[in-house]
């Protein structure tokens, strides 16, 4: 399931409406201006305010006609200025038994009349072939809202439900995500962050391959009033509910897209928990549960076929993408809020191959076991690489070393060929030098590679 914002909308939300894509003679758009409507009332976090968009006159609109969007650099900065509204993207296609989930987390409380919504994920499920893309969205992504104005993504489900859009906040997330990421949502699950916090406790807990050191405030005060700073190192740490909430949330040591790749974790961990209790059984109760934790448009019906899916997924045919910091344009609002802004010619291939049917989104790969070996005294080393092999879709075991004063990371191939299986991604993805890859076709071992953690491994591998 996932972390998730409950709320009073309607359960049953209007179907998908694709909206228009542009024809090959786009039509004048308004320019976005920096004058709030009337009606708005500011979001208390400070740049959050958007840029909404002007009622044109019909004699005015035609004059309205903005200069082309700014694409500039992956790294360039775009210096504040007004906007013009971008015109929607082509819808991405989608395989034929896929079903598309947006797992939606927020902070709101029952006394916040206002709220943000932190977590946007995009769970695609293939039903047939038994495969899962997760999309990871960021908070600070600034996007055309349709019949609203610009903003982060993170305010969609609370403007849909403070301006009354037809079929309240899920509902402009969902056209939000089609306008401005092609991207095709069928049904949504939210749950705030009592929510989530309710439903890792109930699952008993969460265990998590914790890659990089986190520092940051937890969320509590003492006894003393004062917010203690909790630090995390790396290694398999168990959490209860609120320490996943807290892991899924920090931001004060890490970027936000660390943080978005953390959140998928939290919702492999879960499934992860959910699937090795063979809990398949348990749904109707949990569903009962769990109805004031979780809000959602999917029925019980629903939830069984899924969770089917889910008992039978195996890691390697889980894959997750994530919009990261080479796809998108680091941009200040009028208003001083540092977001960013979508470069979809960067953004357009990692939908198109989460959303692609398998295999054609697996880009060719072959995918061979990995034996993994700790060939290091710190403990959990290889539990954590190879935690990174199965999210790149390889399967993989932990195999006992031979030794473990390994001083660098080794890579072994045992099949007769080496291209097309995969070898280079590994290499790269562990920044193993040539000298430490050793091509042994025939040998003795019953899986495809084996990778010898040595003690220049990076448990950390980026931001």
């Amino acid at each position: 399931m996932a972390a998730l914002a409950s709320g009073s909308l309607d359960s049953s939300p209007p179907a998908v409406t694709h909206l228009p894509v542009p024809s090959t003679t786009p039509s004048p758009t308004p320019r976005l201006t920096g004058t709030p409507l009337p009606t708005w009332t500011p979001v208390p976090t400070p740049g959050d305010t958007p840029t909404p968009a002007p009622s044109p006159t019909p004699s005015t609109a035609v004059l309205l006609v903005p200069e082309p969007f700014p694409i500039p650099g992956p790294k360039a900065f775009v210096p504040s200025t007004t906007l013009p509204i971008p015109a929607p993207v082509q819808p991405v296609p989608v395989a034929a038994d896929a079903v598309n989930i947006v797992v939606l987390g927020s902070d709101q409380r029952p006394d916040w009349s206002q709220w943000h919504t932190d977590v946007v994920q995009v769970v695609s499920v293939q039903r047939d072939r038994g495969a899962v893309s997760v999309i990871s969205v960021p908070r600070d992504l600034y996007l055309y809202m349709p019949s609203l104005w610009m903003s982060r993504i993170n305010c969609a489900d609370f403007y849909g439900e403070a301006q009354g859009y037809e079929g309240g906040g899920p509902a402009l997330v969902r056209d939000t995500l089609l306008y401005n990421l092609g991207i095709r949502v069928d049904h949504y699950v939210r749950t705030n962050f009592d929510g989530l916090i309710g439903i890792v406790d109930t699952m008993g807990g969460v265990d998590i391959p914790v890659h990089c050191r986190l520092s940051d405030y937890w969320p509590y005060p003492d006894e003393n009033g004062e917010y203690p700073v909790l630090t995390m190192e790396p290694g398999v740490q168990h959490m209860d509910g609120e320490t996943a909430l807290w892991y899924a949330r920090s931001r004060k040591t890490t970027s936000v897209f660390s943080r978005e790749r953390r959140q998928q974790q939290v919702l492999q961990a879960l499934w992860h928990k959910g699937r090795d209790a063979g809990m398949l059984s348990q749904v109707p109760a949990l569903w009962k549960q769990g109805q004031d934790m979780v809000e959602m448009d999917l029925t019980l019906a629903d939830i069984l076929d899924l969770a089917r899916i889910a008992l039978a997924l195996e890691d390697e045919n889980v894959r997750f993408y994530n919009i990261g910091a080479d796809t998108v344009i680091p941009w200040t609002t009028p208003y001083g809020g540092a977001v960013f802004l979508p470069r979809w010619e960067d953004i357009q291939p990692i939908v198109a191959e989460a959303m692609a049917p398998i295999p054609e989104a697996r880009l060719g790969r072959t995918y061979m076991p990995v034996e993994v070996w700790n060939g290091t005294p710190n403990q959990d080393w290889a539990l954590l690489a190879a935690d990174r092999v199965l999210r790149a879709g390889f399967p993989a075991v932990i195999g006992e070393p031979d030794r473990q004063d390994y001083a660098e990371t080794q890579l072994i191939i045992f099949g007769e060929r080496i291209k097309g299986t995969g070898a280079g991604y590994l290499q790269q993805m562990f920044d193993i030098a040539d000298s430490q890859v050793v091509h042994q076709p025939g040998g003795s071992s019953g899986f495809g590679f084996r990778l010898i953690v040595g003690a220049d491994y990076q448990t950390c591998p980026g931001p």
